[in-house]
This record gives structure tokens, sequence and C-alpha cells, in this order.
């Protein structure tokens, strides 16, 4: 089986499917916009890759639409060439783009969220090109269902849903939930407004003054455009002694990150949180996690049995959620 695959190349989640297909005896040829920011691919049998040298700032819909059309020579040689069985785009608007100009078939297209959720809102030339994309497609793929059911509203083809799996081997508890004099809060996400990390900075001010005897920690793990204007909330709360911002860590440190936490936090703000893979990884490292009730969140945590699930931006209501988890250790285990 040949998969032409077209995606970011650096993106995790391309990585984890190129290299379990790969793995699985196909053939995969992995197109992406922007180079290789690592040696990730190299060797890896089975697998190819080209790319051109775009650079986007502000995620796949918001590269210029222009720059997809001048891809279009490049990605219909290696087709040519390449001779798939299958061409998967990801990223319904992007990517989906550039598989919608080689008329192959099948053509399938995996949404990723503002694909869906915001981009055929914003305009009406987006709303064209989306549905475009969507009409050639002989197969959709979403990864949950509250962004399958988004799609549905633009298309009557059936929407399948493949929802995201966790490597147990790699995700599991590694320290068997070993006591500690303080109880760390901690989050491991993009720095950008739409996962709500300002709203977590307010509740956990607020627990700090509720209990300033308590060893409270709060961990920001991940890198955004966000990052010095939430260092800046906490240096106002005059938290900078209880807040750490670690900066990005590599996926294969993750792990180890959600081990050093007590109660992981999303309190995401938008709908855009299609599937909530970070909450996931951290219940398979055996975490409580509060989550907010937005996109497929609430599909991932059941509320009461594996997390607790609150409103959006509420700092109260937050920390009024991680106040029950910091209340009953045995609760969080």
């Amino acid at each position: 089986m040949k998969i032409l695959f077209l995606s970011d190349i650096n993106n995790v989640h391309t990585k984890k499917w190129v290299s379990g297909l790969a793995k699985r005896g196909c053939h995969v040829l992995v197109y992406g916009l922007a180079a290789p920011k690592d040696d990730f691919y190299t060797g890896m049998k089975n697998v190819e890759i080209a790319y051109s040298e775009f650079t986007n700032q502000g995620g796949p819909s918001r590269l210029s639409k222009i720059k997809y059309v001048t891809a279009k020579n490049k990605v219909k040689r290696l087709h040519k060439d390449f001779q798939p069985d299958i061409v998967h785009a990801h990223y319904a608007t992007s990517y989906g783009l550039l598989g919608s100009f080689l008329n192959h078939h099948p053509f399938a297209i995996s949404v990723w969220g503002e694909d869906v959720f915001s981009f055929p809102k914003e305009s009406k030339i987006k709303n064209f090109i989306f549905n475009r994309n969507i009409r050639k497609a002989d197969a959709i793929f979403s990864t949950s269902i509250v962004m399958a059911k988004e799609t549905r509203k633009y298309t009557e083809k059936e929407v399948v849903v493949i929802p995201f799996g966790v490597d147990l081997n790699h995700f599991k508890n590694l320290n068997d939930h070993a006591q500690r004099d303080s109880v760390n809060i901690g989050i491991v996400k993009t720095l950008e407004d739409k996962y709500g990390i300002s709203y977590l900075i307010n509740a956990f001010d607020i627990l700090i003054k509720k209990y300033p005897d308590k060893k409270l920690k709060l961990t920001i793990v991940g890198a955004g455009s966000k990052e010095a204007e939430l260092k800046d909330q906490v240096k106002s709360l005059r938290l900078e002694n209880l807040v750490e911002f670690t900066g990005r860590i590599d996926h294969s440190k993750i792990p180890e990150a959600f081990n050093q936490m007590d109660i992981v936090v999303i309190p995401s703000v938008l709908d855009g949180e299609s599937f909530g893979v970070a909450a996931v990884e951290a219940s398979a490292c055996e975490k409580p996690v509060v989550v907010s009730n937005v996109g497929g969140l609430p599909e991932v945590i059941l509320d009461g049995e594996t997390g607790l699930v609150v409103e959006p931006k509420d700092s109260k209501l937050l920390a009024d959620k991680i106040e029950i988890l910091i209340e009953d250790p045995k609760l969080r285990e």
C-alpha cells in the first residue's frame, strides 16, 4: 500500500501516524509545507519525505492560501512519480486544498479543529474553499464526536470518528503515586489564548490565598506567543516563586512531566479543542484531570469518574474544582 500523506511534517501526530503506517508495511511519502526541524524521519524504513520552505507563524489556517497554490505543481509532480494508492490530507483547508488539486481517488481528508470550527465562518471565499475540499473527498475523518458533528453541517457524507490513541508503554504511572509534601498543579499546552492558561493562573492565585499554609505549586509546560504575557500575569500576582514555566519540552519527556504533577488542568476556552490529547495522556499516567466543558474534552474525561469538568472562562469555578482534589488525596488517586 502506497500512501501520499499531506500533513505538517513536524507535528507529533503526523510523526506517530506515519511511523505507525510504515511499521505495518505501508510505503509512505509525507509532504509538508515547512522543512523538518529534526531528523525524526532519517533512516526510517518505508518512509520518504518532501517539503517546501514556507514559514507559518499562525497555524495552518493562517498561512496565505496563495502559497498553497504555488505548492500545487510540486505536489502534482510528487503524485505522478510516487503513484500512490491513497492520498490522505490532514487539515481540510490547507493540505486538503493541495490534495484536492490532484483529482486522485480515493482521497481522504482528516479535519483537525480550526479548519472546521473557524475557517469556513471567516469569509465567503474561505467557506467556498472548505466546501470545495470536502466535496472532493471520498472519506472524511474526525478524532472527536463534536468535531464530526461540526463537519456534518457542511456535508451529507459520512464523517468517521477515529479517536486518538495513547502508547501505554510510554504514557504510564512512573512513581506509583509517590507521596510528596506539596501539591503540584500542572498543564502541558501551547501558550495561546485558546487554552485558557490565564484563567488557571488566576485560579491558582485564589487557591494560594485560601491555603497559605499548603505547599501548592503550578507548573506550566509549553511555549507560545503568550509566554511573556502569562509571565507578566504571574509577576503581577507575585507568584514567581510558586509558578514554573519550563518552556517547550520534547514529546518523549511529556510522560515524565505529567508524573511530576498531582493534578492536571486543561482550561481551554474554545470549541477548537477538538479532542484533548493531553487529557488522555495525563489519564494514562494515572493523574486526575480538570477540563473545561468545551470541544472534545468532555468526551475523554468522565466527570466525577476520571476527572472533573468545569464551565470555561471562570477562574473561581476552576479553583473550586481543583480545591476538591487538593483536599482529598485519596480521590486524586
